[in-house]
């Protein structure tokens, strides 16, 4: 195998490598901001909701209470 193939075959190991790396990267990243989110579905279900009932002789309010969370 010449200097030039051999060349090539470390560039193409070195591309393969940066390629696996980068996908590897993304997955990371992708999965660390879904756990990080503020309206995550993990802390969405936590929350409970309520409702208040009013009533009058002849109507009936329901207003619902919401609570919200910042982080």
């Amino acid at each position: 195998m010449s200097r030039i193939e051999q060349a090539h075959a470390r560039a193409g190991a070195a591309k393969r490598a940066l390629t696996v790396g980068s996908v590897v990267a993304f997955a990371v990243t992708m999965l660390l901001a879904r756990t990080a989110h503020p309206g995550h579905a993990a802390h969405a279900q936590a929350h409970t909701s309520s409702a208040a009932v009013t009533s009058s002789s002849s109507s009936v309010t329901v207003v619902p209470q919401v609570s919200t969370h910042v982080s």
